[in-house]
């Protein structure tokens, strides 16, 4: 057979015919014509031989014919010959040298113009592409090599923890808004992880104003200056991962307005960014085993409702009806106006607010504000909102609750307090099943009636363990069996027990496809409201006036089915079970309150403190998560301070 190497097919390099010269079996049909041209290792180059041996595919067969004369004989001291198939072999090569160099100065062209015209026009949307795959390219071989027990799987989580921060901070934008994203996830992710997702909510750079007057003019009008405005500052108040705030006043009637700016890139970037944010969740999705592909649809969902500023103009709205159509929140809650004919899905004009953040947690109470009384709206207003209203704002950090003193609306001299809600991009809307669902779920767990609470859960597409059953405050953190699971993973190596919250999470969700992805932000919103009691220092029982407003709920839903002695039976049940959870919650709460303040009198050396019910709520949380294998779990203080 006819052994020639590939480079010498497609160069026509000379090559050594002593030992090479066979005829592939494949080539046996095909008569094929040799040109060799003698030369013999030397510097110079031996006189050409007008001679052309023609070999044929029937005479060759690994050896000499004797009977064909013209036959090239091997043995003959001729050490190499030039050989080309079907024509002069520097003309071939040169044609193929010719025709890679203009594919490879096409493609060259074409790839630096891209890049070139991308960083100049394009906000560097194939460098940001680039970058991220590159990344998670990375990402994925490093575990797939270091994922084992005889690595150090904690420095694996580090650097790579590293890798997915540096890049969202070079990507900016919508990429922050991811990272921030992925915070509210964090209890899914290594301890590593949720340290840098932290650090997102730092991560806000302001545009100039001359990209924002550009959005405004393209979105308000090229005069929007003299025909909306008396004057607008040209220094952003606030910046935010996808938009940024400016203080104004109105030409038509001097009040002074907030406006929102979406940042220009983030609109032209969304797209690559999202799918790139999915394949991320993929990936982790693979290295983890944790279900988050599900979560990350709905988290890009999400974002892009956040990202038309018409539909969080619908959002404040919405709730603003139903604020003001409840008596009990008509004068003490104020969601500001918003003009819906100067806002468009990239701008939003609203009502400017002074008013002081609830953050000041201390310096409130100094200024004259009832503590106690501002924290019962909040915990009413958001516990209206989850179980019988369903329009529920996902975002109640302190940057988005002001609070203010304003004129009383009866005519007296008197001022009243008043609670501010802001910022109305994030919110969920349940339908009447997951709110019945959620009512149910909240009663029959302050009840204790295990069997329905998995019912609800199981509903939901999760799949409780004993584990997942004390997370909810369903089983006793002090029982024996919680304590002997608790010290096994106590000497559990730290492999062990990423493998076992990864089976604990492939369990844990039975069925994805069911699970309301609302419960989400539904769950982080409810921490943070915890939270912002625990910092006043638990002035109200919340958990007394949640569950209250879910039982209106499951009455509200009986109710609608056909009346009968057995559903009243039911109702009278149902009353006395509420008044009993009701008598308790407000005990133990009170209870709690009383012990705290004789404790406080006396001297700390010698007693225990004594934590306040949200404190405890927080451990036994805490507790129930690393029982089912995660390495931490975000404190409401973590939660807090993600604004």
């Amino acid at each position: 057979m006819l052994k020639i190497g590939y480079r010498e097919m497609f160069t026509g390099l000379r090559i050594p015919l002593k030992n090479e010269l066979l005829l592939h079996r494949s080539f046996h049909t095909l008569p094929v014509t040799f040109y060799a041209n003698q030369q013999i290792r030397t510097n110079k180059r031996p006189p050409r031989i007008n001679q052309e041996a023609t070999v044929s595919s029937t005479k060759v067969s690994g050896g000499n014919s004797s009977s064909n004369k013209e036959n090239i004989d091997v043995n003959r001291g001729i050490e190499t010959r030039d050989i080309k198939v079907g024509g002069n072999p520097h003309n071939e090569s040169k044609k193929h040298i010719g025709w890679f160099k203009k594919v490879l100065i096409l493609t060259g062209g074409t790839l630096f113009t891209a890049y070139a015209y991308d960083n100049l026009f394009g906000d560097g949307i194939s460098n940001r592409v680039i970058r991220s795959l590159s990344t998670f390219l990375l990402i994925s071989v490093d575990y797939k090599l270091n994922f084992k027990s005889s690595k150090d799987v904690a420095a694996l989580h580090e650097r790579n923890a590293n890798r997915v921060y540096n890049l969202i901070i070079n990507n900016k934008g919508m990429y922050i808004k991811m990272g921030q994203m992925m915070a509210i996830q964090g209890f899914m992710f290594p301890k590593q992880y949720q340290d840098k997702f932290k650090l997102m909510f730092d991560q806000a750079p302001e545009e100039s104003w001359e990209t924002c007057d550009n959005t405004l003019k393209n979105e308000l009008g090229q005069d929007y200056r003299d025909e909306i405005f008396s004057s607008i500052d040209e220094t952003p108040i606030a910046s935010a991962s996808i938009a940024q705030v400016h203080k104004a006043i109105l030409k038509r009637d001097g009040q002074q307005v907030a406006v929102k700016i979406q940042k220009s890139t983030v609109t032209k970037q969304v797209d690559a960014d999202l799918l790139t944010y999915r394949l991320a969740m993929r990936l982790y999705q693979w290295i983890f085993g944790m279900p988050l592909m599900t979560t990350a649809k709905y988290v890009c969902k999400k974002s892009r409702e956040e990202l038309d500023f018409e539909h969080e103009l619908q959002n404040a709205d919405r709730i603003t009806k139903l604020i003001d159509s409840d008596p009990e929140f008509k004068d003490n809650v104020y969601i500001p106006k918003y003009y819906p004919e100067y806002s468009t899905k990239k701008v939003l004009i609203g009502e400017w607010i002074d008013g002081d953040s609830i953050g000041k947690y201390k310096k409130l109470a100094d200024d004259g504000y009832d503590i106690q009384k501002l924290m019962n709206s909040i915990i009413r207003v958001y516990s209206r909102q989850i179980f019988s209203w369903g329009v529920v704002h996902c975002d109640l950090h302190p940057g988005n609750l002001l609070v203010r003193m304003i004129p009383s609306p009866r005519g007296d001299k008197k001022k009243i307090q008043q609670l501010v809600i802001l910022d109305h991009g994030l919110y969920e809307i349940f339908d009447d099943k997951f709110k019945r669902q959620y009512s149910e779920f909240w009663k029959y767990t302050m009840e204790r009636n295990q069997e329905k609470v998995i019912n609800v859960l199981k509903s939901w597409g999760i799949n409780p363990d004993d584990m997942m059953m004390t997370a909810i405050g369903m089983k006793d953190t002090n029982s024996e069996a919680f304590k002997k699971k608790m010290e096994e993973i106590h000497h559990m190596s730290y492999y062990d027990k990423q493998v076992m919250l990864k089976k604990g999470m492939q369990n844990f969700f039975d069925n994805t496809d069911i699970f309301p992805m609302c419960l989400v932000f539904v769950m982080r919103s409810m921490r943070i409201v915890q939270g912002l009691n625990r910092n006043f220092g638990s002035p109200c029982n919340r958990m007394g006036i949640l569950v209250t407003e879910a039982n209106k709920t499951v009455d509200l839903f009986e109710q609608i089915s056909k009346p009968s002695f057995r559903s009243y039976a039911k109702k009278l049940e149902r009353n006395i079970l509420v008044f009993i959870i009701r008598l308790a919650t407000f005990f133990t709460f009170e209870i709690n309150k009383l012990i705290r303040f004789i404790v406080g009198w006396l001297p700390a050396s010698r007693v225990k403190q004594i934590a306040d019910l949200e404190e405890k709520y927080e451990k036994d949380l805490m507790q129930a998560g690393h029982s089912m294998g995660f390495e931490s779990i975000p404190s409401t203080q973590d939660l807090l301070e993600q604004e």
